[in-house]
């Protein structure tokens, strides 16, 4: 069997996709965030499959898992909170890549940005945080 040489890939880098608030479920499964790490387009495919599948699976054996014990409603609310708490990280990292990195003066700006953007989440959070008790 011939090993791939990952280090040279084959074709350009896949680019996440610019996703519609509207339309999150037909983007359920993996997060971007870590589908981003994958740039070889095949694999990055594949992966996109097999979140969406796990998460129809999901969805249909649903039927057979016990009842969320605060309701639907809030363990979802807790769930999108998670999400929150990992964009806020996500994004906080991205802003200290100014320290860490050395940057174009654009990917400073975008750093920056980041930065302010993930005190954005957090106060987003801290509310809905709130909100649950």
């Amino acid at each position: 069997m011939v090993k791939k040489d990952m280090t040279r890939p084959e074709a350009e880098a896949v680019a996440p996709p610019a996703l519609i608030a509207e339309n999150f479920e037909r983007h359920e499964g993996l997060r971007e965030t870590t589908l981003a790490v994958f740039t070889e387009g095949r694999l990055n495919a594949a992966l996109r499959v097999l979140g969406e599948e796990l998460f129809l699976m999901a969805l249909e054996y649903r039927l057979h898992w016990p009842v969320e014990p605060e309701g639907r409603l809030r363990h979802l609310a807790r769930a999108g909170l998670a999400d929150l708490r990992h964009l806020q990280g996500f994004f906080a990292a991205m802003g200290r890549e100014r320290e860490a990195s050395e940057l174009t003066s654009p990917e400073d700006r975008l750093s920056l940005f980041c930065e302010q953007l993930a005190l954005r989440i957090q106060e987003t959070a801290n509310e809905l945080e709130r909100e649950l008790g």
